[in-house]
């Protein structure tokens, strides 16, 4: 709670227009609400904000606010160790569940059956999947070997795209006939 000499400096300071009509408002009626301090700020063309009543409120001792430590480094916190959920069988929850989703049944049923919630059936199921599949990106390159082979492959890849090319010629000639004797 600030001293009378604190709210004496903070007086003293230079205030703006309406943090001074929220201070003098509030020291004549300690109960005013911010509805009312706003109406009577827009008459005298002041801008008020909720965070503005707050503080003037802090300030005239008419409310508490948060401890703030002064000059003093942060500290982590000693967590325990968290211990996973387990069923009263013995195996948790997402062990019920990777059982569970063979049967058939929907995310919700599953859900509804082990006690859980559905994301985490959804959870359990992607894990599970994922082991099964590749790994996600772009496929590693195939090292290429210069050899006869290599030359061979290309010479046929160009002699098939010459054929397709010729054939696809043809197709086109007969619809270029069929639309003149139309």
């Amino acid at each position: 709670m600030p001293t009378t000499a604190h709210c004496r400096q903070m007086a003293a300071k230079k205030q703006s227009p309406a943090m001074a009509f929220i201070v003098a408002a509030l020291q004549k009626d300690s109960s005013a609400s911010y509805q009312d301090l706003k109406a009577a700020a827009e008459e005298k063309d002041l801008q008020l904000y909720p965070v503005m009543f707050g503080r003037a409120q802090k300030m005239l001792g008419l409310i508490k606010g948060a401890k703030r430590a002064v000059n003093k480094p942060a500290v982590a916190k000693e967590t325990k160790p968290k211990i996973a959920a387990k069923s009263p069988g013995g195996s948790s929850k997402s062990d019920q569940v990777r059982d569970l989703l063979g049967s058939g049944m929907s995310a919700a049923e599953i859900a509804q059956k082990v006690g859980c919630t559905v994301p985490l059936v959804y959870n359990v199921k992607s894990k599970a999947s994922a082991k099964k599949s590749p790994g996600r990106g772009r496929p590693r390159k195939v090292a290429a070997s210069s050899g006869v082979g290599d030359l061979g492959a290309i010479l046929a890849a160009v002699q098939q795209s010459a054929r397709e090319g010729e054939r696809l010629r043809r197709a086109l000639h007969q619809i270029q006939a069929v639309l003149e004797s139309v």
